[in-house]
């Protein structure tokens, strides 16, 4: 029953991935490539959205009764482990000169939805729901080697300059295991797999939108 959950899960994700790499954004990256404009616009909106993940992981904990101890902690601990994850974007910025004024604007629309979501998951779905989103968040990476490679051939970015992605990957490496052990754990039933499964499509295609967003801010600058 587990393996099948999981094979639903990897698939809706890997479809709702299709979607992002047949959008706007990733045919630009395709087609055009990457520049300094579009690389910094799209990383401001990292940075706005990344920052409330810690916060609004902890506030998933607030579904979840006592007896849950190992849930509990679990929150509690990876919301710690995110803390500071917008300081790796900000070095990024920093090590190309691109910082200055760049997270000044505030977020677009799209991010603020993927920012609003998030928190109405942790408040109205709990933690449980939202493992949805870390299971795919924590497995990203294979989905965007593309957007990695632009940034390298494109740009010109070494991997010290790309801490966000780079050594992020070692961290999600650790706490993809985790995820799936908690959803293991913790989703047992129909609902509660059911929820997984909405969450991790609903707030991959807010990302998704993210992605499209930025490029539309690019290309709205002429």
């Amino acid at each position: 029953m587990r393996n099948q959950f999981f094979d639903e899960l990897d698939g809706e994700i890997k479809r709702a991935w299709g979607e992002i790499h047949a959008g706007p954004f990733w045919r630009h990256l395709l087609d055009k490539g990457l520049d300094r404009e579009l690389y910094r616009i799209f990383m401001a909106q990292l940075w706005h959205y990344t920052q409330h993940n810690p916060i609004n992981q902890s506030f998933a904990a607030w579904r979840v009764p006592p007896a849950k101890m190992g849930l509990l902690r679990y929150c509690f601990e990876h919301a710690e482990e995110e803390l500071g994850h917008e300081k790796m974007i900000e070095h990024d910025l920093r090590a190309v000169d691109l910082l200055d004024d760049t997270l000044d604007a505030p977020a677009l629309p799209a991010t603020t939805a993927l920012i609003g979501y998030l928190y109405s998951v942790g408040l109205r779905d709990g933690a449980i729901a939202r493992l949805g989103y870390s299971y795919w968040a924590e497995n990203a990476y294979p989905y965007i080697t593309d957007l990695l490679e632009h940034m390298r051939t494109d740009l010109g970015l070494a991997d010290r300059e790309m801490s966000f992605f780079v050594a992020h990957a070692e961290i999600d490496a650790k706490h993809s295991k985790e995820v799936k052990e908690q959803i293991e754990r913790w989703a047992g039933t129909p609902d509660e797999q059911q929820a997984v499964l909405t969450v991790a499509r609903t707030s991959l295609w807010l990302t998704g939108q993210l992605f499209d967003a930025s490029l539309h801010a690019y290309q709205a600058r002429g």
